[in-house]
């Protein structure tokens, strides 16, 4: 069986991608959504390159940003070879065996960014973690559409019998715990000042970097709340 995965294009400008992109989808059995998409699928590129996936594009939602994408993902991973920027406040990186695993527990998000300069750095702080492409590290980028196309393969399991495992904390429920911490901090006065920001994303990449289970995310969102009304 396969797993469920939107694959989400934020700001793409080629329309010849946003067609391959839908050919991808179709292909691999994926869901397409744009996100405040610059090119036009109507545009004879588009049309051509999806290419008996004209219904995946005529039916991917528009969305104006990532806050609008919808609830209950089991994760959130960003595709981005992460060039030129500092790891510090950003999601931890993700294996693609971590991601197959993700997507036994439930639906996973693919956001790519635009072709020209790929996700913001805030973009990439509310994916639950970062996904690379194993490119050679002299030529590490692909074009959109092909990197899609790539990471929905490698996202595909052969059919064979999961070992049992304890079911994985999903999205929404490190949101709630990064949330709830921040309220926890802010009422005894540890965040301050201007750079607290930035304070607080180093200290939500700790919680998606242990990648907690569902239990483990509900016993520390417990715990946080009764700190928050006992300071």
């Amino acid at each position: 069986m396969r797993p469920r995965v939107d694959v989400v294009l934020v700001r793409t400008h080629s329309p010849g991608n946003l067609g391959s992109a839908a050919r991808a989808a179709r292909a691999f059995g994926a869901r397409l959504l744009l996100v405040d998409p610059r090119a036009d699928a109507s545009h004879p590129d588009a049309r051509a390159f999806a290419s008996g996936a004209e219904d995946v594009l005529d039916g991917a939602p528009r969305l104006g940003s990532l806050g609008e994408l919808a609830g209950g993902a089991s994760a959130v991973l960003a595709l981005t070879s992460a060039r030129g920027r500092r790891d510090r406040g950003l999601p931890p990186r993700w294996s693609w065996a971590a991601a197959r695993r993700a997507a036994d527990d439930g639906p996973v998000v693919l956001v790519l960014g635009p072709e020209r300069s790929g996700l913001t750095t805030e973009e990439l702080r509310a994916a639950t973690g970062l996904l690379s492409l194993p490119t050679v590290p002299a030529f590490p980028t692909l074009n959109l559409a092909q990197a899609a196309a790539a990471a929905l393969a490698l996202l595909q399991r052969p059919g064979r019998i999961a070992p049992a495992r304890e079911v994985g904390a999903g999205a929404d429920d490190v949101e709630r715990v990064a949330r709830s911490l921040a309220l926890a901090l802010e009422r005894c006065g540890h965040l301050r000042g201007p750079r607290d920001d930035g304070t607080l994303a180093e200290m939500t990449a700790v919680l998606k970097r242990a990648r907690l289970s569902r239990r483990e995310s509900a016993l520390w969102l417990g715990a946080l709340r009764a700190l928050s009304r006992n300071p």
